[in-house]
């Protein structure tokens, strides 16, 4: 309950009405850490939330976006990603199996901020291979 009650508070400070399936997504997407992508979030509510719809997930995620409580991610991979964690960091997505991976905020401290720019939004990602799906890695399947 005092999840909710924490959950309900941030919606309010973000000038968002709160409602039972909002609760339910910003809580889904602040508890997982693999960067979902809507179609994910909608097939992890929908047992508890059968009314919810996909267009719900997706127009939620960009108003949480909007408002910064959460991350909208487009790492290049044709899907848009959500990152429940909104301090500053960046981001490593697999090329092989296609997880997104954290990348710690020392990184993002190491960008050059050019001179006379208000910075608001400064975004770092790698892509590439993660260590599972190296080809020094055995030879076992990825499936993200």
């Amino acid at each position: 309950m005092a999840s909710h009650q924490g959950t309900i508070r941030k919606l309010k400070e973000a000038g968002i009405r709160s409602s039972a399936p909002r609760i339910a997504i910003l809580e889904y997407v602040q508890r997982v850490r693999c960067h979902p992508s809507a179609e994910t979030v909608y097939r992890a509510l929908q047992k508890t939330h059968p009314s919810l719809s996909l267009t719900t997930v997706y127009n939620t995620l960009r108003l949480f976006a909007e408002t910064g409580l959460v991350l909208q991610l487009d790492l290049g991979c044709n899907e848009t990603r959500f990152d429940g964690l909104t301090a500053p960091h960046g981001h490593f997505r697999c090329r092989a199996c296609g997880k997104i991976y954290d990348v710690l905020e020392a990184e993002m401290n190491r960008l050059p901020r050019p001179a006379g720019f208000l910075v608001e939004v400064a975004s770092l990602s790698y892509s590439g291979l993660c260590p599972g799906c190296t080809p020094a890695a055995s030879a076992t399947i990825c499936l993200g």
